[in-house]
Formats: structure tokens, sequence, C-alpha cells
């Protein structure tokens, strides 16, 4: 598969990932849902956050390789060169950088003051994804 149909697709599947993301995050943690549920729907919103983390530096990854013809492996490296050549703020880069960190806390340390610490995270990482996928897409068919 050709660069940029890689692009295409892995964004589109970004897309799709951050629309279920928001969706999953409407489902409220009220009363009407059992403690087996409540858990059932943080965790679920835990692992579509993961998901979108992982989507995001990959999709990032191909798209800067398209534009610099550089390939970057790992996912602060990627972020960093986003910021560097000035497709991204310096705020945004900030922002993905702490979804990376909790992501990282998620895969790194199990105690449940660090899941709940990121859960609190969770509409804030929301607003990050929403604005690379924005850039990513604003800029996709320029050189």
């Amino acid at each position: 598969m050709e660069l940029k149909q890689k692009f295409e697709l892995e964004l589109l599947n970004l897309k799709q990932a951050i629309a279920t993301y928001a969706a999953v995050l409407t489902l409220t943690d009220d009363t009407k849902y059992t403690a087996i549920e409540l858990d059932a729907i943080k965790n679920g919103k835990l692992q579509k956050f993961e998901y979108c983390t992982e989507l995001s530096w990959k999709v990032s990854k191909v798209f800067l390789e398209l534009r610099t013809a550089e390939i970057f492996i790992s996912p602060k490296l990627v972020y960093k060169n986003l910021l560097l050549n000035k497709l991204i703020s310096e705020p945004l880069y900030k922002m993905l950088l702490n979804t990376l960190e909790d992501r990282n806390k998620l895969s790194h340390i199990y105690k449940e003051e660090m899941y709940n610490e990121v859960y609190k995270n969770v509409n804030t990482h929301l607003g990050a994804f929403k604005a690379l996928l924005k850039v990513l897409s604003t800029n996709q068919n320029q050189p």
C-alpha cells in the first residue's frame, strides 16, 4: 500500500475512533447504573482513550513521513517534530504529551489512584485528539 493511501486509511480510522470515544464519554456516571456497570463504563472510556492515543501518534508518524520524508519511531519524537515543523501549537504539543503520559500510567502502573487520576482527564484528552485530527485533516493534501 502506498504511504499516502496508508495515511488516508489511518486518518479515517482515527476519525472513527475519536467519534466513538466522544460517544462513550456521553455516558454519565449517574445512579441509573449498578456499581459493576459503572466500572465497565469507566473501563470502556479508558480503553477508548488508550486506543485513540495509539492511533493518534501512529497517524501523525505517517503524516510526518509524507511531509518530511523522515521516520520517527517514538510518540514523543513524532509530536516534537510536528511542533518543530510548525504543524501544531505548543499548547497542543503539551496536551498530546499529557495523553502519552496518562496512557503510560495505565500501561505500567497498576494502582487504583493512578487509574482514577487518568480517568479525570478523559474529556481533556478528547479535546487534544480532536485538535490533532483537525490539523491532520486540514494539512493532508499539502506537500
